[in-house]
C-alpha cells in the first residue's frame, strides 16, 4: 500500500528566485569562457581537425523518415504525462482517488491499492514502451540506428568541439539530413540506450509487479537505488527536453521542424510549423481532458475506484 501524505506541497517559490539569477549568471560566464578559449590558437586548431561532426559509414540512410515522425510525437504525448504523473507521485500529496484490481474468486493474492496518480503513470508507461518497441525495431531494421549510434571513436572529440561551439553561441556547421553531429549523437544515444533502459529497470522495480523475494535491502535492487535512479531519470528527460526543444527553435526552427514533422530537407515551407503546431494543439487537448477526473474515470473501468472525500 502506498503512503501518501495529506500536507500540502510546501511552495519553492524562495528557491526558484534563487535558481534563476544563479542560472543566467552561469550562462553568462559558460558563454565568455567558451569564446575566451576560442581565442586561444591551439583550441582553434582543435575546433578545425575536429569540426564537431565525422562522416557517417557507407550506407547510412539519409533523411527523416515517416515513422520517425510519428514516433517522435507519441513519445513526446506520453512523456507529457509521465512526467507530471511522475511529480505529483513524487509531491506525495493526498490523491483524489486509490484504484485496486478487482480479485478473482480462486485469487488469494491481496490486491495493491495504487493512487490515481500511480495508477495513471502505469497506463501511460506502457503506452510509451509500445512505441519505443516499435521505434527501436524500425530503427534496427531501416539502417538508421547508424545515424543515431556513434560508429567511430571519432565523436569523442567531435563532441567536445561541439559542446565548446554550442557554449560560444556558434552552432556546428553540418547537414542533419545527412548525419547529426557529435554532441546530438551523443545525447540522442544515450537518451534512446542508456535512459530509456534504465527508467524501464528501475520502474519495473518500484511497481507493484517486482516479486518480493527478489527485494533486496541495499544495491541495486534496493527500493532506495531504485527510487533515486528513477528520479534521477526523470529529470535528466525534462531537461533533455528543455535543452533539446531550445536548440531546435533557436537553430534554424524552420529546417528543423519540416525535417521531424514533414520529412522535408527545406528551410522554407510552413508546413513543419503546422504540423508541429498542430501536435501541441493534441497534447493541450489531451492535458485538458485527461484530468484527474477523468482518469479516475478511465480506472473506474478496470479495477475497483475509491474516490477520496475533499480536504478543507
Amino acid at each position: 500500500m502506498e503512503a501518501v501524505s495529506t500536507a500540502p506541497a510546501r511552495p519553492r517559490r524562495r528557491t526558484l528566485l534563487w535558481l534563476i539569477p544563479v542560472a543566467l549568471i552561469t550562462g553568462i560566464a559558460i558563454i565568455a569562457l567558451a569564446r575566451w578559449l576560442r581565442l586561444d590558437p591551439a583550441v582553434a586548431s582543435f575546433i578545425a581537425t575536429y569540426p564537431g561532426t565525422y562522416a557517417p559509414p557507407p550506407g547510412t540512410p539519409e533523411g527523416y523518415p515517416g515513422w520517425l515522425s510519428w514516433t517522435h510525437f507519441l513519445n513526446g504525448f506520453f512523456l507529457l504525462f509521465i512526467v507530471s504523473s511522475g511529480l505529483h507521485i513524487r509531491s506525495k500529496t493526498r490523491p483524489i482517488a486509490f484504484w485496486t484490481r478487482r480479485v478473482r474468486e480462486r485469487d488469494t493474492r491481496r490486491p495493491t491499492r495504487l493512487s490515481i496518480h500511480t495508477w495513471w503513470h502505469l497506463v501511460v508507461v506502457v503506452g510509451w514502451l509500445a512505441v519505443g518497441l516499435v521505434y527501436v525495431v524500425l530503427l534496427a531494421v531501416s539502417g538508421h540506428w547508424m545515424r543515431l549510434i556513434p560508429t567511430d571513436w571519432a565523436v569523442v572529440p567531435n563532441a567536445l568541439s561541439g559542446a565548446l561551439q554550442y557554449a560560444s553561441l556558434d552552432v556546428p556547421r553540418n547537414d542533419s539530413w545527412v548525419s547529426y553531429n557529435s554532441l546530438q549523437q551523443l545525447a540522442y544515444a544515450s537518451t534512446v540506450v542508456v535512459a530509456a533502459p534504465l527508467a524501464l529497470a528501475t520502474g519495473l522495480r518500484l511497481s507493484p509487479l517486482w516479486p518480493e523475494k527478489w527485494m533486496r535491502a541495499h544495491g541495486p535492487l534496493s527500493d532506495t537505488w531504485a527510487r533515486q535512479t528513477h528520479r534521477f531519470v526523470l529529470w535528466f528527460y525534462i531537461a533533455f527536453t528543455i535543452v533539446h526543444t531550445g536548440l531546435v527553435l533557436g537553430t534554424g526552427a524552420t529546417l528543423g521542424l519540416n525535417k521531424m514533422y514533414a520529412g522535408l530537407n527545406d528551410g522554407e515551407s510552413p508546413l513543419g510549423w503546422i504540423l508541429f503546431a498542430a501536435s501541441l494543439a493534441v497534447m493541450a487537448a489531451a492535458w485538458v481532458l485527461l484530468r484527474p477526473p477523468a482518469q479516475v474515470a478511465l480506472a473506474s473501468t478496470t479495477g475497483d475506484v475509491r474516490r477520496m472525500p475533499a480536504t478543507r
